[in-house]
């Protein structure tokens, strides 16, 4: 005869199981967050935005081996044991804040919500244009040197790019920014790598009436058909600076270029 009854027990030793993973991930949820070994939520959270980011502040916690900083209940932004933190990548808009202590890997119940209005800012990108904090523009809608407003370009270098539709494939930058104003035209990248630094250069100085130059950080080549000087300053690896200017010549470009303020 056979066992009608041996499908019914598979299914109800089945749902037994689950009911036991169920519970013992629950288990789990409540001990690590907020549940028995937690130390008190962190208090005092403030939050304030500026040009450079979205400031964040509160209370150290007793006992607290460090802490998390959640952005929108969804991205934890910060993972350490300061009590102080810069958000500078927070998207233009309203974002919501909290913060968990943790001690010995156990996170406490979150702190209570901050709410922020945040700008525009460079996004994935603001690390890189902190490094020129007198150059460019902190924020997109600010003003760098010599009035400059700069935006993000999305065309690479013509040895990145290759001709028409054969393109080489080779990544040689993670981004580039173009700024203008009345008196001037400037453009900085971010190049990928040493590797890469060098083979834009050194496709620089394979054009047509290229002539090498140096400046006061660094080396570079004056390209006079186009009144363009490529610079490699050596006090900030991996980025490459254009600077042109209508009709501009050399010795007027470089001028420009011994000015800036890269200190």
């Amino acid at each position: 005869m056979s066992d009608h009854n041996g499908p019914r027990r598979v299914w109800w030793a089945i749902a037994g199981l689950a009911v036991v993973v169920f519970l013992v991930c629950l288990f789990a949820v409540r001990f690590t967050v907020g549940g028995s070994g937690a130390v008190d939520a962190p208090s005092g959270l403030t939050t304030s935005a500026d040009a450079k980011g979205v400031k964040i502040a509160w209370t150290g916690v007793s006992g607290a081996d460090g802490y998390q900083v959640l952005r929108d209940d969804a991205v934890v932004v910060y993972d350490g044991d300061s009590t102080t933190y810069v958000d500078d990548e927070a998207q233009a808009g309203k974002h919501r804040y909290t913060v968990r202590a943790v001690s010995g890997g156990v996170v406490s119940a979150s702190s209570s919500a901050s709410e922020v209005t945040a700008g525009s800012s460079w996004g994935v990108y603001a690390p890189f244009v902190k490094q020129f904090p007198d150059l460019l523009p902190q924020a997109p809608d600010l003003t760098g040197w010599k009035s400059i407003e700069c935006g993000w370009t999305l065309y690479g270098f013509s040895d990145e790019i290759g001709r028409a539709d054969d393109g080489s494939g080779d990544v040689l930058s993670r981004a580039r920014i173009a700024c203008d104003s009345d008196e001037l035209v400037l453009s900085v990248a971010w190049l990928d790598s040493t590797q890469a630094t060098d083979t834009v250069f050194a496709a620089a100085s394979r054009r047509p009436g290229i002539e090498a130059v140096k400046w006061r950080f660094g080396t570079g080549y004056y390209d006079g058909a186009k009144h363009v000087v490529h610079l490699r300053p050596e006090n900030h690896a991996d980025t490459w600076i254009g600077i042109g200017a209508p009709d501009a010549t050399k010795d007027q470009l470089l001028e420009l270029a011994n000015s800036m303020p890269l200190e």
